[in-house]
């Protein structure tokens, strides 16, 4: 009977450890998974060249998830945020494999509420995502599917000892306060990792256009289009955008850069083309709700001679949920708002925008930004090859 017993208790132990290994594991592939998002998110938000594997169509789509105010929290893209879990629980689980842990539980009662709180999480993520952002993120439908198995399997452990979530969890409090000082380090531990990361990221995910026009010349096309930069220009640069889109956002940006920076040599045109199926019919589902409004207000504050006012107004609060309205607009820049309203509902705005948008089909737009520069198309960013001939061998283009 001896013997029996103690092939029960090996068993059960056996049975234990692999619980915790697949817990280790799995933790591994949300760091991997995370580490993933952290670099989709970077390049998403500092490069307008950068395409996606997962970007595969407007309804799952990660760069649209990735480039959402609700991609960062408290300072920290929800990516690194999902690093220093998974790196948490991942050390926690590798404590618990360890013959020196406090108890036979530990510390699998509290990875079972973490793993909780986590799956709850990423329930909201995922619903965030579907009904308020519009597009899903596949990488982050991974992490939400970790999420879940960590749960089920530090459930398994606990059952593999027989032992309940309750119970569990009071033996883990019971052994924090018995002996803090280890808990206490791996806490104080994590708490430091965030505070340097806190510090060390810098926010590369803002982009403000506060100048406003800086100065430089303005004017209009002979085809009524706005531009702005050389009078005499070397170089004519033609932005297909849309005020709704963060790479467009980032990319006029640099373009406003380059011209403050050769003012006689560079102008640029602006056209819209916005990715709004109010308005273009390319677009069969809501994808930027208010960007065929904004495309109007911009032509309408033209009409009142600061086209490029409303521009950077747009530009720089436009990705927000709630809408830039009439009114908003007006008092921002200084409109007559009545005119600016009666214009925006006049079939000659509508008529400006779909005109941008004919141009931007005729030169082969798929997605915005598109730069066109001497009748061949550049989307996301214009290479630095197009500017030497204008601005000479030593040009860097950032």
């Amino acid at each position: 009977m001896e013997t029996a017993g103690s092939d029960i208790v090996s068993s059960s132990r056996e049975c234990q450890r692999n619980w915790r290994i697949a817990f280790l594991v799995f933790c591994t592939m949300g760091l991997c998974l995370s580490a993933d998002l952290a670099r989709l998110h970077l390049k998403v938000n500092t490069d307008p060249a950068y395409h996606s594997y997962c970007a595969m169509s407007e309804r799952v789509n990660c760069e649209t998830v990735a480039s959402s105010s609700y991609s960062v929290f408290m300072g920290l893209p929800l990516a690194v945020w999902g690093l220093i879990g998974y790196l948490g629980l991942g050390c926690l689980a590798a404590w618990g494999l360890s013959r020196k842990r406090p108890t036979q539980v530990w510390p699998f009662g509290m990875l079972a509420v973490i793993s909780a709180v986590f799956s709850l999480l990423g329930i909201v993520l995922f619903f965030l995502s579907h009904l308020v952002i519009g597009s899903i993120c596949i990488i982050c439908t991974g992490t939400y599917i970790v999420n879940f198995a960590l749960l089920f399997i530090a459930i398994m452990d606990l059952r593999s000892m027989k032992i309940g979530l309750v119970k569990a969890i009071r033996a883990d409090i019971g052994t924090f306060f018995s002996s803090p000082k280890k808990p206490l380090f791996f806490v104080g531990s994590i708490v430091a990792l965030s505070v340097i990361l806190l510090i060390a990221v810098p926010p590369y995910w803002k982009v403000e256009l506060d100048k406003g026009p800086g100065g430089l010349k303005v004017g209009v096309t002979k085809e009524g289009k706005h531009w702005i930069g050389a009078v005499d220009p070397k170089l004519v640069i033609i932005e297909f955008s849309d005020y709704q889109c963060p790479h467009c956002k980032r990319g006029h940006a640099e373009m406003r850069e380059l011209l403050e920076k050769y003012p006689g040599k560079l102008r640029l045109v602006h056209r819209n083309y916005p990715l709004d199926h109010h308005c273009n019919p390319v677009i069969g589902r809501p994808f930027h709700p208010y960007s065929c409004l904004y495309a109007r207000l911009a032509f309408c504050a033209g009409r009142q001679k600061k086209f490029w006012e409303a521009n950077d107004y747009l530009f720089s609060k436009g990705i927000r949920s709630n809408p830039v309205s009439v009114g908003e607009l007006a008092r921002a820049i200084g409109l007559d708002e009545n005119k600016l309203g009666e214009c925006e509902r006049s079939e000659e705005a509508a008529n400006d925008v779909a005109e941008d948008m004919k141009a931007g089909r005729n030169a082969n737009v798929r997605g915005t930004p598109t730069f066109v520069v001497n009748g061949r198309s550049y989307p996301g960013r214009i290479p630095a090859y197009v500017f030497t001939p204008v601005l000479g061998q030593d040009f860097d283009k950032k």
